[in-house]
């Protein structure tokens, strides 16, 4: 990047010599990309929320682009405009990719502010070593710090902060950061005389494999957040029936392969028509809320909370026996028992029926195991309300 823009091109044009094709020709052809993949950003990002890091990385984009056709522009003598204009924007170009990923990764949102301070620092002392005639190598160097120093702060922020759902692509962001903090580090080791050219397309072809891997970025995050959307609860933000079978098959799976014991709750809020009657649907609303809320706060994270329909919710926990259960639906009432719901001019309190089931070895169904839960909570609705009862395999037809 800009470190691979210099020398070669300082050096009027002796980059070409070596290659059938130019350097500004390529440049040419690279700032055209670059300004498509900034289209594309925009384009796909407008009337979208949360589409931040878009934006950012169009920014980017449009900034090399520009500081490629300065650079191919102007005549190799034109230090100012081909050195310091050039180089500047290419530097506030890797800032504002250090910005979108940091958007992307929600971390380090600010560092990008003293990479951008730190490139003005380095553009003033680039300028002044060119009106002093200072070597091209010097200034090379002197650019590929900063260059390298931008391109790390991203690469740690994807490998030390990788978002839940795109792993692999969010890895491979990471690997051509490296790749291209390695080129730079090679060329200012190595010198560029034979492969000059080829050091610049390699540098470029990154920069590009950059857009490409962003876009496959957000891609995926945006896929993993509908499957999230289509598989929740729009209200309490539980798992929905589609989303629990679909987990359970894999939970299931696990439970047979090692032996281990699932078990179930199953749970409705007493006198949920009453509360509906009484205070209006809002208030149903918020007791839902207010119980699968509840049950987050009390259950482990590998448990499964699910909505079910109406007031009735199911938690399955796997690598769990009968006992521990009980345990965990006696957390839930107790969390229950404390709880007090404010609605406009109301306030009242939430409790629930709980049917718990066990089975070893994973070795009945889904379907199952809701019947064996079904069969416990009218059980302890017809004992008393707010009781708890356990159902056993055996009962299941």
């Amino acid at each position: 990047m800009p470190s691979s823009n210099l020398k070669s091109i300082a050096e009027s044009g002796k980059a070409s010599e070596d290659s059938p094709l130019d350097v500004p020709t390529l440049f040419f052809v690279e700032a055209s990309l670059l300004f498509l993949f900034s289209l594309t950003m925009v384009v796909n990002s407008i009337g979208q929320s949360g589409q931040g890091c878009n934006y950012w990385f169009a920014g980017s984009n449009l900034c090399g682009g520009i500081s490629l056709v300065v650079l191919s522009s102007f005549p190799p003598s034109d230090w100012f405009y081909r050195v310091v204009v050039a180089n500047l924007l290419l530097f506030i170009e890797l800032c504002l990719l250090n910005k979108a990923i940091a958007e992307f990764v929600e971390r380090g949102r600010h560092l990008w502010l003293g990479l951008i301070g730190l490139s003005v620092v380095v553009t003033v002392i680039t300028f002044y070593l060119v009106r002093h005639h200072a070597s091209p190598e010097r200034v090379t160097d002197l650019i590929t710090v900063i260059a390298v120093a931008t391109a790390t702060c991203s690469a740690v922020l994807l490998f030390r902060y990788p978002t839940p759902g795109p792993k692999i692509p969010t890895f491979v962001m990471g690997t051509l950061f490296s790749l291209y903090i390695g080129n730079n580090l090679l060329r200012s080791f190595t010198g560029y005389a034979p492969l000059r050219f080829y050091h610049i397309w390699l540098d470029r072809t990154i920069i590009a494999g950059l857009s490409f891997g962003f876009l496959w970025m957000t891609a995926a995050r945006l896929r993993n957040s509908l499957e999230q959307l289509a598989g929740t609860d729009a209200l309490t933000g539980a798992l929905n029936r589609r989303a629990i079978e679909r987990e359970t098959e894999r939970v299931f799976h696990h439970s047979r392969e090692r032996n281990h014991s699932i078990s179930a709750l199953m749970l409705d809020i007493d006198c949920f028509k009453q509360i509906n009657d009484s205070y209006g649907h809002y208030a149903g609303d918020l007791a839902l809320c207010a119980v699968a809320d509840c049950l987050r706060q009390t259950m482990r994270t590998g448990d499964l909370i699910a909505r079910l329909g109406g007031d009735e919710f199911l938690v399955i926990m796997p690598n769990t026996d009968a006992p521990l259960a009980e345990l965990a639906a006696a957390r839930i009432r107790a969390h229950l028992a404390k709880l007090h719901i404010t609605c406009d001019t109301c306030d009242f309190g939430v409790q629930a029926s709980i049917g718990i089931t066990s089975i070893d070895g994973g070795s009945l169904s889904l379907e199952d195991l809701v019947k064996l839960g079904d069969r416990a909570l009218y059980a302890a609705k017809a004992t008393s309300r707010r009781h708890q009862m356990v159902a056993l395999p055996q009962l299941v037809r």
